[in-house]
């Protein structure tokens, strides 16, 4: 992305933005734990791998923040943003340290997949993180109790948050090499 113009990143970082969010709008699926499960991570790895770090995770932050204030699930939209933000960040980078160690001319899609992975392992743990954290302050006070209901319902949306990553992946070992090869092409 270092040739381009600014118009063309900011084109670019918009476009991927829009495809983000309506992915993780298209089909989601309804968990116990108040979430859903989307499409949208294939999209948030994608930014990453094509976009770099910073526009990456821009672009996938702001089109799954986009996708829950639309949806209504507005509480969830701050953390929404840099979980994902963190995501596409982590792939990127990630990505970028594989490819210069294994660059051969051609698409590797292993490399997607690990990258995909950090990313991925980077949400998982996101989620749980804030809806532990949720869940300790919404009752106003701490004991082990509270502490135990807590860590309880923040790790009962692990498995959903696995089946979201390893649909991402596999959406992004598909889309990251289609959506670079289509980008590059329109310079």
């Amino acid at each position: 992305m270092d040739k381009l113009t600014s118009s063309e990143k900011r084109i670019r970082i918009v476009l991927l933005t829009t495809l983000t969010c309506i992915a993780t709008m298209v089909i989601k699926l309804e968990i116990p734990t108040g979430g859903y499960v989307n499409l949208g991570d294939g999209f948030v790895l994608t930014c990453g791998m094509v976009l770099g770090p910073l526009p990456g995770a821009l672009s996938a932050g702001t089109g799954c923040a986009l996708a829950d204030l639309l949806g209504g699930y507005t509480a969830m939209a701050p953390a929404t943003f840099v979980i994902k933000a963190f995501t596409a960040t982590a792939a990127a980078i990630c990505y970028r340290l594989l490819k210069k160690k294994t660059y051969s001319g051609r698409y590797d899609y292993m490399n997607t997949a690990i990258s995909g992975a950090a990313g991925e392992l980077l949400m998982v743990s996101g989620y749980f993180l804030y809806t532990l954290l949720l869940m300790i302050y919404q009752n106003n006070r701490l004991n082990r109790s509270i502490l135990t209901s807590a860590i309880y319902t923040a790790a009962s949306g692990i498995p959903y948050n696995l089946l979201q990553a390893a649909i991402g992946i596999m959406m992004a070992v598909i889309l990251t090499p289609v959506i670079a090869r289509l980008l590059s092409k329109s310079k």
